[in-house]
């Protein structure tokens, strides 16, 4: 049986975190630098990926949900917390339509 990947994009992730896109890539360039200077696997966090708009391409990530539990960990307060809930309620969405 095939495992279906999930994943949030990163445009999402900045969006749930109320963070500018452009510094989220930013955050998630830097996770990986550190992230494989330790030589731990990047794709099991954060997948690099690109999407279209208006004809040309620009870069995003694809966030696994570790990469949005180490993601939550970054983050205090008001915000850590309600970006925690908002994760954990995509993915558990992701998972229902999955078994469906």
């Amino acid at each position: 049986m095939k495992k279906i990947e999930q994943t949030l994009d990163s445009r999402e992730v900045a969006e749930m975190v109320e963070k500018g896109h452009k510094e989220l890539l930013r955050d998630i360039r830097r996770y990986c630098e550190q992230l494989s200077q330790s030589k731990i696997a990047l794709p099991d966090f954060f997948k690099e990926s690109e999407f279209e708009n208006r004809g040309k391409k620009y870069p995003c990530y694809q966030v696994t949900k570790k990469g949005c539990e180490f993601t939550a960990h970054k983050l205090t307060g008001v915000k850590g917390t309600e970006f925690t809930a908002r994760y954990i309620t995509r993915f558990h969405e992701m998972e229902a339509v999955i078994q469906q």
